[in-house]
């Protein structure tokens, strides 16, 4: 049974790791869409500067936005290799937590025979103290 508890204790604590992997999913996928707005807002507004005549303040802002573009598609990257590792690590609980399970689920088959066999045993042994008490009785 301590064995058992200790199992139960470890799927429990393995769950809360698995929801918080995919809280955390969660929000980096929504930091990717804002992010990525961000990064079409940033194309948008260079193709305007783009196409206006070249003063040197839409050349700086142009500058500017490539710089931003630049920034946020790096953001990008390091959100998606985050959101890979995640998985992978969410992906591994998952499997760890499977593998628990089974050996919980064969645990618990192991003690239900032990038992049935107990109680077999335990019927036989009553049967041969009734015999016995017979043969006493009889003597």
């Amino acid at each position: 049974s301590k064995s058992s508890e200790e199992i139960k204790q470890q799927n429990s604590e393995l769950s809360e790791q698995v929801h918080s992997l995919i809280s955390k999913n969660s929000a980096m996928k929504l930091d990717m869409e804002d992010l990525h707005k961000k990064l079409e807002m940033a194309e948008l507004m260079i193709q305007q500067f783009s196409s206006q005549a070249g003063s040197l303040d839409a050349n700086q802002q142009l500058q500017m936005a490539l710089e931003e573009k630049a920034s946020l598609e790096a953001q990008v990257a390091q959100l998606s290799e985050s959101l890979h590792q995640l998985q992978a690590e969410r992906d591994q609980y998952v499997e760890k937590l499977k593998e628990e399970q089974s050996i919980w689920q064969q645990r618990v088959q192991q003690l239900s025979e032990q038992v049935h066999t107990m109680a077999e045993e335990k019927e036989k042994h009553m049967v041969q103290i009734r015999e016995l008490e017979a043969n006493v009785t009889e003597l």
